[in-house]
C-alpha cells in the first residue's frame, strides 16, 4: 500500500488525521465604487495538515529532520482535487506536538502526542 504522504522519498506514517485545501491565487482589490476587480494568479495551489495521535519521539523527530535539510520538498500526497497521488514541491508550515510522557526514572521523552504539521505547495 502507498504510503499517504511522501517526503523527500520518506515516507510518512500513516495520519489520524488528513485534511487537503485547494486554493486559487487571486490578485484583488476594490475599484472606488466599492467592486472587486480581480484576476486569479494561479489555480489548485495545495496545502494538506497532518496529524497523528501518537509518535514516538524517534518518528516525531526524524519527520522534523526532513524540514532541516530544505525548505522546499518533493512532496508526493493524495490530491482531493484529482482523486489520484500528486507529487509537487511544498514547504513545512507550523509543526506542534505535546509531550506524552517521560520514562519516570531516566527522564527520557518516550513519545508525544497530537503530532501535527502543514504542508504548502511553492
Amino acid at each position: 500500500m502507498q504510503a499517504l504522504v511522501t517526503v523527500a522519498g520518506y515516507e510518512l506514517p500513516e495520519p489520524s488525521e488528513y485534511s487537503a485545501n485547494t486554493a486559487t491565487l487571486v490578485d484583488s482589490a476594490r475599484n472606488v465604487s466599492g467592486y472587486v476587480i480581480g484576476s486569479v494568479i494561479r489555480n489548485d495551489v495545495a496545502k494538506v495538515e497532518l496529524k497523528w495521535r501518537y509518535l514516538t519521539a524517534v518518528q516525531w523527530a526524524n519527520i522534523l529532520s526532513l524540514f532541516n535539510k530544505r525548505f522546499y520538498n518533493s512532496v508526493t500526497f493524495y490530491n482531493q482535487s484529482t482523486a489520484s497521488y500528486t507529487t509537487r514541491q511544498m514547504y513545512v508550515s507550523d509543526r506542534s506536538a505535546g509531550m506524552w510522557r517521560r520514562h519516570p526514572s531516566t527522564g527520557e521523552v518516550l513519545g508525544w502526542a497530537d503530532c501535527a504539521l502543514s504542508l504548502v505547495e511553492v
